[in-house]
């Protein structure tokens, strides 16, 4: 049944009415299709509800961070940015003059007083204290006018020095706006300190303060200057929320800064982050056209199979949701319980170790985005799958994926303890997550397991382990031939050993090579005493019947052959090596007997041969050549090495001349090989067996 809706599956986009039958539609469906999936998987988090919480407001339930994430604090950044303000001093610029005027505003004072002192026509103190009133360029009070007209000129010079004296001492200190009225009143308490009579110390006052002023003057450009330049140094305030940490607990008033972290996680109000959207969407178009690029260069079938690319696509996201989900559990780093592995793996198994160790690559960008750039986790991913592709194998007839398991566990977990040593985690801590590694690993290989019957079928796919299976003696159609063919399966396991001895040696595949053998002769069992190796003390029926007859008895066999595995599910890569395994051989005998005959003019050699088609692999053209080197040599009457060198290499050579090889990618060197080979071993089952005396066996 799965296999009827592969091909109904297949139809579907190959009906020429179907838009998708177009190879380019079909591309661009899936790689949207893909696209999409990896995307909105890569950006979904695993949140329940959104929190709609105001500032103020008690929450109701703990809050934690489902991922850690890092960003900018606008509101202490603000505050931040406030602070440096106020912490800028104001930059003032002095005013030199304002010293020299305020002494020649004085000096002036005092010399417009003794001129009106010593002026004859000022006859009395009420007319001078008018004049210089009115003279004075100062506004002073009435009180240090008085003053001045009843000061001698010994006192007059003691107060212009201690005035000039005074303004002196603030001016070089400097004045500001602000500071003004303070050092007026320093102006006053000086004077008291030096202990002037009234008339001197009223003088000294009234004539200081009026003329003090700021010479110190607000830059305003300068000092804008300077808070920008302090600004454009000052780092935004950066905030780090790990996973699993709690941001608000039952019970608390929530502020502005938890309602921002919220935000920055995307938990406030459905609020999506579309700086992080944007940059997955980017990151995934990126990976998948750099894998596109990969097998469109150096994996060109896998890219022309829609199956293929639909199967890796699908491993892709079932890898991914696996690693979310462990890495939605925030009691523990569950991320490294994940059995990613299992991706790459699948991957190695149904389609190629390298295509295997890709995945592992993607895998590991994926998983970096899932767990916030962890390079541990990404590491133990990535380290962990390749070593599980390197520990499959076939040469042991298939993919151990027991002890691929337990190789992926001891890596995990060495790689778990070494980063976490480098990180200096606490030693409980390693203990704890390197368990979770070894854990990741059984359970790698267990779904690797559990999923592949299922994966091979849908997509069409035959592993070793599934030819592995064809292999077992008690297969239903090995049984038969066995039972009824037995000639012809003893022969086919000979064959099996011959051909797999030098598949390794020439690249081809052992497992196909051996379950191609067993079954390339399934055929036979319809009419199996027709077969000379099915004769043992029968009477030959070839003997009785036309050699034209005889030529189509033996080539139909092929046919049967394929009409038995069609009946019994054997994978089309089997039923091609039973189609191929003869090529477009001439079946020599019964050509040679029917040109012996009368009309032997009319024989059309075209008649005595098999259909085909040649071989189009390096495993059906390596059985072409065990069957035809292993009945050929079973016939020789007294077999020596020499006689099988000659029989092995001439076989080859024919082969070879026919055309046999030209359409798999067998060379010269690789022909070499296999009659080494082939005589090495035939030499050894087929060695002329010593002649014992009576009695001795």
């Amino acid at each position: 049944m799965i296999s009827m809706n592969n091909y109904k599956l297949r139809d579907f986009f190959m009906q020429p009415n179907s838009v998708y039958s177009r190879l380019v539609v079909r591309r661009i469906v899936l790689g949207l299709a893909f696209f999409l999936l990896f995307t909105v998987s890569l950006s979904a988090e695993f949140i329940s509800d959104k929190v709609s919480l105001a500032v103020g407001e008690v929450s109701d339930r703990d809050i934690v961070a489902p991922r850690t994430v890092s960003y900018t604090d606008s509101i202490k950044t603000k505050k931040l940015e406030e602070k440096v303000v106020n912490s800028i001093a104001n930059v003032y610029d002095l005013d030199l003059g304002a010293a020299a005027n305020a002494e020649e505003n004085i000096a002036n004072v005092f010399k417009i007083t003794r001129n009106i002192l010593v002026d004859k026509a000022n006859v009395n103190d009420e007319q001078k204290a008018d004049k210089l009133q009115k003279e004075l360029a100062v506004s002073v009070p009435s009180a240090v006018v008085t003053a001045l007209i009843h000061l001698d000129e010994q006192d007059l010079t003691k107060a212009e020095e201690q005035a000039k004296t005074i303004s002196r001492k603030y001016f070089q200190r400097g004045i500001r706006e602000d500071d003004l009225d303070l050092v007026k009143s320093q102006v006053i308490a000086d004077i008291d300190q030096l202990k002037l009579n009234k008339n001197v110390a009223t003088i000294v006052g009234g004539i200081t303060q009026p003329l003090l002023r700021a010479n110190f003057v607000l830059n305003v450009r300068e000092t804008e200057n300077r808070k920008k330049a302090a600004l454009a140094s000052l780092d935004p305030v950066q905030e780090t929320v790990k996973k699993g940490q709690v941001l608000v607990s039952k019970g608390d008033h929530v502020t502005a800064e938890q309602i921002k972290m919220m935000e920055e996680l995307g938990l406030y109000k459905g609020q999506a982050n579309e700086k992080r959207i944007l940059g997955i969407t980017v990151f995934v178009l990126l990976v998948m056209l750099v894998t596109l690029g990969y097998l469109y260069r150096f994996a060109r079938p896998v890219y022309d199979n829609d199956l293929q690319l639909v199967l890796i696509g699908s491993i892709l996201f079932m890898s991914l949701w696996i690693g979310k989900c462990a890495h939605s559990l925030n009691s523990l780093n569950y991320d490294f319980v994940a059995p990613i592995a299992a991706g790459a793996l699948l991957t190695a198994i149904l389609i190629e170790a390298r295509l295997g160790i890709l995945i592992s690559i993607i895998l590991a960008l994926f998983i970096s985005i899932i767990t916030e750039h962890d390079i541990r986790a990404v590491c133990c991913v990535l380290i962990g799958s390749m070593i599980g592709i390197y520990s499959l194998s076939k040469k042991d007839h298939g993919h151990s994926l027991t002890r691929t398991g337990i190789w992926i566990a001891a890596i995990n977990f060495l790689v778990i303890a070494s980063t976490g040593l480098i990180e200096q985690i606490d030693g409980m801590e390693i203990l704890k997550e390197g368990g979770l590694g070894i854990l990741s690993g059984i359970i790698s290989a267990v779904i690797t397991t559990g999923l592949l019957p299922y994966l091979e079928n849908a997509f069409n796919i035959t592993t070793a382990i599934k030819l592995l299976d064809l292999a077992k003696p008690n297969h239903p159609l090995l049984q038969r031939l066995l039972l009824d063919a037995p000639g012809t399966y003893h022969h086919s396991v000979l064959v099996g050993n011959l051909a797999e001895t030098a598949a390794e040696r020439i690249g081809a595949d052992p497992v196909v090579v051996r379950v191609g053998a067993y079954y390339h002769d399934i055929g036979k069992i319809k009419r199996p005493y027709f077969f000379v190796e099915n004769q043992e003390g029968m009477e030959n029926p070839h003997d009785k019947i036309a050699p034209s007859l005889s030529t189509l008895i033996i080539t139909s066999h092929i046919k049967d052959g394929l009409e038995l595995s069609r009946d019994y599910k054997i994978p089309k890569i089997i039923m091609d090596i039973i189609a191929q395994h003869h090529g477009t051989t001439l079946v020599s005998y019964f050509y040679k007997r029917a040109t012996e005959n009368e009309h032997s003019e009319c024989i059309v050699e075209a008649d005595f041969r098999y259909e085909g088609p040649a071989p189009q692999t390096k495993e059906a053209a390596l059985i072409m050549l065990a069957d035809s080197c292993e009945a050929a040599v079973r016939s020789i009457s007294k077999p020596n090495v020499n006689r099988i060198e000659a029989t092995v290499r001439k076989i080859i050579r024919e082969k070879l001349n026919e055309g046999q090889f030209d359409n798999c990618n067998l060379t010269l060197k690789d022909l070499d090989v296999i009659g080494d080979v082939f005589i090495r071993v035939l030499s050894s089952m087929f060695h002329t067996r010593i002649e014992y005396p009576d009695g001795i066996k």
